[in-house]
């Protein structure tokens, strides 16, 4: 078996990774034929790559006799997610494991080196068992849904919202930043967040295009759902063109068990099917125990997995205190 050797990615290796990244996308859409059909095509995929090149995107090749056999990219970033390295579903594909193994062991040394302790893959099923090898682990689950036939039922107790509702809602904007910073889940949201709620909110209760659902009853509101067509410019491997996405969704604790999230969710899918949608997106944490019961019961199907591996901070060169 010959070892490939391995060099630094260039702009000139966009066309042949593209070859290889339609190949994996063709695996991807013949799981999920809901997702963009262009994601087959080589030219579509060049495309996805020059612009992860010029986002910043930078790795590796694998090369086996003149030929480029797999490669490896990843966008450094050094956020509130710590500082990392991002690799997206268009940022990886090869022939094999073996040779996706090898990338990642040539590029990770460099990364920690930089003290890139957080390493992010966004993978589709295809290329998920490799980084469940690598010790990866699951953090968000990215999946979509086919929408019900035009017409279906609506729901009595739910309604649009608009920005005269924004102080009833705004006792429930922050259930989905509190059930991911509780147990399981753990995640960390920066007080900015926290302040941007109210504004976030009433954007979206003003924009035309959003549809902002409600559920209120006797006690107030109940639940809300909101539903935003996805942008052509943010269309991408997880978001379909031409795709609705349920962007948010909570019911108040007071409410739950009693069918209002269901009755919400029906509600906008059957209005976004009226809409001429057919397809939506969405996603969640998936250490988020209701979340992941919740939204497989409405329909909607993983097709990627946002994975995250985390290196022991004492790897990292202590400061010399010597001097």
């Amino acid at each position: 078996m010959t070892t490939p050797s391995l060099r630094a990615f260039s702009p000139v290796d966009v066309d042949p990774a593209a070859g290889l990244l339609a190949a994996r996308y063709r695996r991807d859409l013949a799981a999920e034929p809901a997702l963009d059909g262009r994601l087959g095509d080589p030219a579509h995929c060049a495309g996805l790559l020059r612009g992860a090149w010029e986002r910043g995107a930078r790795g590796a090749v694998a090369e086996e006799d003149g030929e480029l056999t797999g490669y490896l990219l990843a966008i450094p970033g050094d956020d509130a997610r710590g500082r990392h390295v991002w690799s997206g579903p268009e940022h990886c594909a090869g022939r094999d494991d073996r040779t996706l193994r090898r990338l990642y062991t040539e590029l990770a040394g460099p990364w920690l080196a930089e003290g890139r302790l957080h390493h992010y893959a966004v993978s589709t099923g295809a290329d998920l068992p490799l980084w469940l090898s690598l010790c990866f682990g699951y953090e968000q689950v990215h999946a979509l849904a086919g929408l019900p036939a035009a017409g279906a039922l609506r729901q009595d107790d739910v309604r649009a919202a608009g920005p005269a509702d924004v102080d009833a809602l705004e006792p429930l904007f922050r259930l989905v930043a509190d059930a991911h910073t509780g147990p399981p889940v753990f995640a960390f949201v920066d007080a900015a967040f926290y302040e941007d709620l109210r504004p976030g909110h009433l954007e979206l209760l003003e924009d035309p295009d959003v549809a902002y659902w409600l559920s209120e009853g006797p006690d107030g509101v109940r639940g809300f759902c909101v539903m935003r067509p996805v942008p052509e410019e943010e269309a991408s491997p997880l978001k379909p063109r031409g795709s609705v996405e349920l962007l948010l969704a909570a019911t108040a604790p007071q409410a739950r068990g009693r069918g209002v999230g269901r009755r919400l969710t029906e509600h906008a899918l059957a209005e976004a099917a009226d809409r001429g949608f057919r397809v939506c997106v969405t996603d969640w944490r998936a250490a988020n125990p209701d979340s992941s019961v919740f939204w497989p019961a409405r329909g909607f199907r993983p097709v990627a997995h946002r994975l995250h591996r985390v290196l022991d901070p004492r790897l990292l060169p202590r400061p010399d205190v010597s001097r």
